[in-house]
């Protein structure tokens, strides 16, 4: 039971880092050398944590660009687990317009 408990945690601060790091999901587990569909799985167990300890609190997120620049893919995460997809080149002040 406290290896379960020490994964988990070793996993979430792993998703915090990929938070902070400004990657994709998909580089962040490259540069890490993790499966991918572990990150997943991982990522959707935190967010689940994250929603029923912040359930009552639910408020927006400030959007902070760096620079004006196009990626080649672009992911957004709501609050509520929705996740929006661009597979094709998204430039910042588009996402600045949807996102609002």
């Amino acid at each position: 039971m406290q290896k379960n408990f020490e994964l988990q945690q070793q996993m979430f601060e792993m998703i915090q880092q990929w938070q902070q790091s400004g990657l994709s999901q998909k580089a962040f587990c490259e540069q890490r050398a993790l499966a991918p569909y572990k990150f997943y799985y991982w990522y959707k167990r935190y967010r689940r944590q994250d929603a029923a300890i912040n359930k009552s609190s639910r408020s927006f997120i400030k959007l902070k660009i760096q620079n004006h620049s196009l990626a080649s893919t672009a992911e957004i995460y709501f609050p509520n687990g929705v996740r929006v997809v661009f597979n094709e080149p998204v430039s910042s002040d588009y996402l600045k317009k949807i996102i609002g």
